[in-house]
């Protein structure tokens, strides 16, 4: 079911209680105003009639029942009884004594003064008249015959009411619905007019002040992101396939003067080592790929652990130092942890550790003495950790793209490398929610501040 025909049939819902509730008070509202409103009359006329039979001397039975005939307050099928104080039947309008009234009403009338009740469809009134020398009670009945046809009018008028209320309803509820829901329609359509060729087309917005124009504004910057992504992925598939390219074509030229003529084995071994360093780039590369690769699209598989970060420090510096036997790296703590937990965080420890070997292999790798200095500190929040070196440094106007795949500052185009590291570092920080700052000047050399929140024994 259109969300537009549910607004409809719950507002109709509504609607229908209300009314059906509103027409139930009036009904049993008017149904109760026309007993009583009854009873009160038949109380009239059986006091009318006693006064008249018990006060007034020139009035006798015969007389009475005349004047009651032609009376024109007579009520419909009305009966009158009137008793005196020995239950004996003094005055009856009628020639036969109804069978609802017996010694057991006349006693409790007497008793209770007043008695009200319901034979068949006929209202009874029983009640005391104390006249000038006894106390006589007096029986009265009817048939409300005008009420009813009134009340029957009233349920007409009700019903109709009621339907008419509904249709009403039912046509405003999908009027208001269509209404409120066509800036949604206008949503879907220009929705349906974004393809991957065109997203940078933007959704109207509207006013920008109620949900839809929010919900327009959150598809914008939806839209802003994948846009971002999709450029993102062509440049980084451009980018992998020029550097690709590079190490394959000196592969093939390597083979093809390898296969031209014959030459000395000298000149094979010559060939074969740079075949060997071109096939170490190319595996390089795809394995800086391929953990650039996983580490955007299995995040959530990736398993965390509490983890101490001069223990990841510390095997960071052995990975890089066996590897480079010519690298230096000074490790120390800024000050001294009182506690524990102030260098221990929430991570995965093989991701981290990746992060400062690549920044320590940075580090030395650009600076000519082959030389960087590690340290570890923390404040109430964050573990801190400082990777410093006094190499080439990183020119002004390249800082705010070091963290892109494949980019390289103009002065590191000589030194061996293809880009990523600093793309994959940023990734891996900002899984484990922390941040990276650089501070550098060319030939000053390079400042990467890393902080990590650490654990807070309290929570």
């Amino acid at each position: 079911m259109q969300i537009r025909y549910k607004i409809a049939l719950q507002f109709t819902l509504i609607v229908l209680a209300i009314l059906l509730v509103f027409s139930a008070i009036v009904y049993f509202r008017a149904e109760n105003q026309r007993r009583t409103n009854f009873y009160d009359r038949l109380a009239r006329r059986a006091k009318t009639t006693a006064r008249l039979l018990v006060d007034v001397k020139e009035f006798n039975t015969t007389l009475l029942k005349l004047i009651d005939r032609n009376s024109s307050s007579r009520l419909p099928a009305e009966e009158i009884f009137i008793y005196d104080y020995r239950n004996l039947l003094l005055y009856s309008n009628v020639e036969k004594v109804s069978p609802y009234v017996n010694q057991q009403l006349i006693n409790n009338s007497r008793l209770r003064r007043e008695i009200r009740f319901l034979y068949e469809e006929r209202a009874v009134i029983g009640l005391v008249f104390e006249g000038r020398y006894d106390r006589f009670v007096v029986i009265a009945s009817g048939i409300d015959k005008n009420g009813q046809l009134q009340l029957q009018e009233l349920v007409i008028t009700l019903l109709f009411a009621f339907l008419g209320g509904i249709a009403v309803t039912i046509a405003l509820s999908l009027f208001f619905a269509n209404q409120a829901l066509r800036p949604i329609h206008t949503i879907n359509q220009e929705v349906g007019e974004i393809t991957a060729r065109n997203l940078r087309k933007r959704i109207n917005e509207g006013n920008g002040k109620d949900e839809i124009a929010q919900l327009a504004t959150n598809f914008n910057l939806m839209l802003e992101r994948l846009e971002l992504a999709f450029q993102q992925q062509k440049q980084f598939v451009s980018q992998a396939s020029h550097e690709l390219r590079t190490p394959l074509s000196a592969l093939k030229t390597e083979i093809q003067v390898g296969l031209s003529m014959l030459h000395s084995l000298e000149d094979h071994n010559h060939i074969l080592q740079n075949l060997l360093k071109d096939t170490d780039r190319l595996i390089q590369l795809s394995n800086s790929l391929l953990q650039l690769a996983r580490i955007h699209e299995t995040p959530d598989q990736l398993p965390f652990d509490e983890v101490r970060m001069e223990e990841v420090l510390l095997n960071a510096q052995q990975e890089v130092l066996s590897v480079h036997t010519d690298y230096h790296i000074n490790f120390d703590f800024d000050q001294i942890p009182e506690e524990d937990y102030f260098t221990l965080v929430k991570g995965n420890e093989t991701l981290l550790k990746n992060v400062f070997v690549n920044l320590l292999e940075n580090a030395c790798k650009y600076t000519p003495t082959h030389q960087a200095t590690l340290r570890l500190g923390f404040d109430e929040q964050y573990c801190i950790i400082r990777v410093i070196d006094q190499g080439i440094g990183i020119a002004k106007v390249d800082l705010p793209h070091i963290f892109q795949p494949f980019y390289r500052s103009k002065n590191a185009i000589d030194y061996q490398g293809f880009g990523v590291g600093l793309s994959i570092v940023q990734r891996i920080i900002d899984l484990h929610e922390g941040s990276i700052e650089v501070q550098s000047k060319q030939h000053l050399g390079t400042s990467f501040v890393v902080k990590i929140r650490h654990l807070d024994p309290q929570s």
